[in-house]
């Protein structure tokens, strides 16, 4: 039998129980909710799975940035049991956190809570959002519901997100309703066409002019984002999506820029026996890690501490 005990701690030796928000560079936050999905469910066994292969993981990110200095406080979990009375809770959660939060769904629903609670701790400034998902979730009503995860970005631009300083990356699927937005609504839309067309270097220039002027940036990925042959695990696999490499290169792209926040969803482990889908997405959150963890230490490398 295969031993699976964790080689690492939890989050690759970054987290310990002793760690809060207020000591920790970011909090994992856990929502295991997917009632919210149109089609095949499972994302909600995403947070245990995902937390279980962190301890597979080493402390280093692909280009060997170290980050043994970083301080992950795991929240555990909000359990969902009645979808708008309890996320409020995730809302107060994101919104009084006074450090950098990291999301795991749950399906994309998870994520309305935390816009709304990212607009509460950004209120006055210009909150950007990088929505990195195969569709763009601009639905009013689906399936008879608000909180679908087909709503969610369109809640989004209702809580007050600037669609101007919204881009959309690795579309390729779309609802009628969702069609006005796209075309006349402002909003910055990176085709998975476009990507294989431009490539991915250039999308990314691309995305950092249009948010560079915001005070903070939230990155929201849905695991269909990339195409099924990288992530087979996920509610609704679209064909022609984007790739691990081409993904990563977006997330470290964003280096410099005010990063406030990752969210994570659609992670549908039972759907993927090789577990192939979890492990992309814990890679996509070391990456983001190590880039506010480059960013801390050419800042530090900066600062010149005045003369006495």
């Amino acid at each position: 039998m295969t031993d699976l005990t964790p080689t690492h701690g939890l989050w690759a030796d970054l987290s310990h129980p002793n760690f809060t928000p207020g000591n920790a560079d970011f909090s994992v936050l856990g929502v295991p909710y997917d009632a919210a999905a149109s089609a095949r469910t499972g994302a909600a066994q995403a947070p245990e799975r995902i937390r279980f292969w962190s301890g597979h993981l080493t402390p280093f990110s692909e280009d060997r940035t170290r980050l043994s200095s970083i301080r992950i406080a795991d929240l555990g979990n909000i359990e969902i049991t009645h979808q708008a009375r309890d996320f409020e809770l995730v809302r107060q959660k994101i919104a009084t956190l006074p450090n950098t939060p990291i999301v795991l769904g749950g399906d994309h629903s998870i994520t309305i809570p935390v816009f709304q609670g990212q607009v509460e701790k950004f209120k006055g400034q210009r909150l950007g959002v990088l929505w990195v998902d195969a569709h763009p979730d601009l639905c009013d009503v689906f399936t008879g519901s608000k909180l679908s995860h087909a709503c969610v970005l369109r809640r989004g631009l209702e809580f007050g997100i600037n669609p101007e300083e919204v881009c959309l990356v690795g579309l390729r699927s779309w609802e009628e309703q969702e069609i006005d937005l796209i075309e006349n609504g402002d909003l910055n839309v990176y085709t998975a066409a476009d990507i294989a067309e431009r490539g991915m270097k250039s999308i990314a220039q691309s995305v950092r002019s249009k948010l560079s002027d915001c005070d903070a940036i939230h990155i929201s990925l849905d695991i269909d984002c990339l195409d099924p042959a990288y992530a087979p695990g996920t509610g609704i696999p679209e064909a022609g999506g984007l790739t691990s490499r081409e993904v990563i290169t977006l997330i470290k792209a964003m280096q410099g820029l005010p990063l406030a926040g990752l969210d994570v969803v659609e992670v549908a482990p039972a759907l993927d026996p090789s577990e192939a889908t979890v492990f992309a997405a814990l890679r996509i959150v070391m990456e983001f890690i190590a880039v506010i963890a480059r960013e801390n230490r050419t800042r530090n490398a900066d600062f010149s501490p005045p003369a006495p």
